[in-house]
């Protein structure tokens, strides 16, 4: 509880608040209602959840790292794909199931978000806008157009925290077991989202409830075994192995010391997610030195390093910065409720936010919406237009985006090419089974993806010299095995080019 009550923001600041955070709201909404009539998710692991949604609403539970249909692993955990595959079940289609879920989940977010500054005796009118500041970052409009579980994580994740801070103030055992189910939750549908659980155990042990801290820990620490087991039990033995087999995402040493430089070369590409997370640190620093903590700071610091260590991982993008982001507007409600005087870091970071947004609007200016009219994105109709144009060669499709065989009532050969790399690495005969797929012409096509806008002329030198943000080849050393590219111009020929898809034959 702050101190002094009367000492609070005036009536301006708090308008400037509320309009800072409105204004990349209003853009985020509008985002998502140009994106999503029509659209598919934006990026190739949509498809890969999605995939895995269609396999469990038909009866697969995890599919075998591999087997005689094609080639599986993931290191996805199932609760978001299991709801998704309630909804198909229910006819929904695949494709408007996930976006109802994953918006439903943002929303959840948002709503988890606000309580936990209430928690936090974050006042109503400064809570409220500044539980939609998110909104305003690449990394979550990103989302919103894409098909995962983060969203889903992240909120149960800061639901968790509401409770925990709630026990710690009015401790009961309901709440309490509420607290390690939902915490429970966002380890099941994330497995390295455990900060919240992690500071909550923490802050309970501070404010001198040690007890309730080792019970919290216990449970949690038990529960996750026991959903593992329970995971693999009803897998049969596929989750584990498909766990142990890409889980790490190819991490080596060298590439781990590099994280921080991972983290900000992601973040440079987000410059709004930037400016909030500098700003929180700058408070998080100076009440960390002044033992004037709270839990906010804390839990902010805690997010940055776990969300650091997940960086360790090549394949890491922006939307594992949910949980920090939202732990920043956690803190910057809290510095702004109890330090009103010491705030005006805390008044201009939305006000800076609002202006970008506003800037972005502007003919020729960047946007999210700017970028994707340029690259392209897929769509329904040039899904239904390569099966049209494929006949009877739209069979046994090898899609670099799971969504392709998924919208034609296929199941994927390949359920994620990142990861059959790793298997192929690993396992050698997972490597030579696939070349002799390859050379057998097994697939009746081949579709890649490719946002460069480049003519079919000269698509296949472009994706020879696709290379990822750290340099390696999109084809060999990101997705698919090494040679691929090779065998394809062997066995295939580019046949035509529905953007962003180029089909092979």
């Amino acid at each position: 509880m702050r101190d002094a009550r009367m000492d609070s923001l005036t009536r301006s600041e708090r308008r400037l608040v509320w309009v800072a955070c409105l204004v990349p709201f209003a853009s985020s909404l509008a985002l998502i209602l140009w994106y999503w009539p029509g659209s598919l998710p934006q990026d190739n692991a949509s498809g890969v959840w999605t995939a895995l949604a269609q396999d469990l609403a038909r009866g697969i539970f995890y599919r075998p790292t591999a087997d005689a249909f094609g080639f599986g692993g993931t290191r996805y955990m199932p609760l978001f794909f299991a709801l998704h595959a309630g909804l198909i079940r229910l006819s929904v289609d695949p494709v408007t199931a996930g976006v109802a879920l994953s918006l439903a989940s943002a929303a959840l977010f948002d709503l988890a978000l606000l309580l936990a500054m209430r928690e936090l005796d974050v006042e109503w009118t400064l809570a409220i806008p500044l539980s939609i500041l998110t909104h305003a970052t690449v990394a979550f409009q990103l989302l919103t157009i894409q098909v995962k579980g983060d969203f889903l994580a992240a909120a149960l994740n800061m639901w968790g925290i509401c409770l925990g801070l709630r026990y710690a103030r009015r401790p009961s055992a309901p709440l309490l077991v509420a607290c390690a189910l939902t915490f429970l939750g966002a380890f099941v549908t994330k497995f390295t989202t455990v900060g919240g659980a992690v500071a909550v155990c923490a802050w309970l042990h501070w404010r001198g409830r040690p007890r309730a801290a080792l019970a919290l820990a216990g449970a949690l620490g038990g529960l996750a075994l026991a959903s593992l087991a329970v995971i693999d039990w009803a897998s049969d033995g596929r989750a584990l192995a498909s766990f142990a087999a890409a889980a790490a995402g190819g991490m080596r040493p060298a590439y781990a010391l590099g994280a921080p430089l991972w983290f900000l070369r992601s973040a440079a590409q987000d410059p709004v997610s930037l400016i909030v997370l500098a700003g929180a640190s700058v408070y998080a620093v100076a009440r960390l030195r002044e033992g004037n903590a709270g839990f906010a700071p804390a839990y902010f610091v805690l997010a940055a390093v776990f969300t650091l260590l997940i960086f360790t991982s090549p394949g890491t993008d922006t939307n594992h910065f949910l949980d920090v982001l939202g732990a920043a507007a956690l803190l910057l409600g809290d510095q702004l409720t109890r330090q009103p005087r010491r705030a005006r870091l805390a008044l201009g970071v939305p006000a800076v936010v609002a202006g970008l947004t506003a800037a972005s609007w502007l003919p020729g200016m960047i946007s999210v919406r700017s970028v994707i009219e340029k690259d392209g994105w897929p769509q329904r109709r040039e899904v239904s237009d390569i099966a049209a144009r494929l006949g009877p060669a739209a069979h046994d499709l090898l899609s670099e985006n799971p969504i392709v065989p998924v919208m034609l009532g296929q199941r994927p050969r390949v359920l994620d090419p990142f990861n059959l790399r790793l298997l192929a690495r690993k396992r050698p005969e997972i490597a030579s089974e696939f070349r002799r797929r390859m050379d057998a012409d097994s697939f009746g096509a081949v579709v890649l993806v490719d946002f460069s806008g480049a003519d079919a002329f000269h698509t296949a030198a472009t994706l020879q010299a696709c290379t990822a943000s750290d340099g390696a080849r999109c084809y060999g050393d990101v997705v698919f095995p090494p040679g691929f590219l090779r065998l394809l111009e062997r066995d295939y020929v580019l046949s035509f080019v529905e953007r962003p898809f180029v089909v092979y034959t």
